[in-house]
């Protein structure tokens, strides 16, 4: 039973490392826009462009594999677990990324000072 649980969450820990990634990369991606778009007089959207494109990007990988995620939860039925194990995965993955605009405001709130 535990070496069925590890063998599950081993299969998992690709896909938490990349969203781990893609809420990193979001948050430097929009902490950048916000640095760069209060940091210059007049900034230009093209010096605001690359930063917003990283967070998006990063934004998109983290919401394309916890789609992957979940899916891979509800595929993976020959496994025996509890019936709540995949809303606590998401809750995990969506604390994440709260945890990551926290990071992201604190971020902002020292560069602006």
């Amino acid at each position: 039973m535990i070496e069925g649980q590890v063998k599950s969450e081993l299969k998992q820990l690709p896909v938490m490392l990349g969203k781990l990634l893609g809420g990193i990369v979001a948050v430097i991606g929009v902490t950048m826009a916000v640095v760069t778009s209060t940091r210059k007089v007049d900034p230009m959207f093209a010096d605001i462009l690359p930063s917003l494109v990283l967070g998006g990007a990063g934004i998109t990988i983290f919401a394309l594999l916890s789609r992957l995620s979940s899916t891979c939860l509800s595929v993976n039925t020959t496994e025996t677990r509890m019936p709540d194990d995949g809303g606590r995965t998401i809750m995990v993955s969506w604390g994440l990324l709260l945890l990551f605009v926290v990071v992201f405001l604190l971020c902002t709130c020292l560069m602006i000072r």
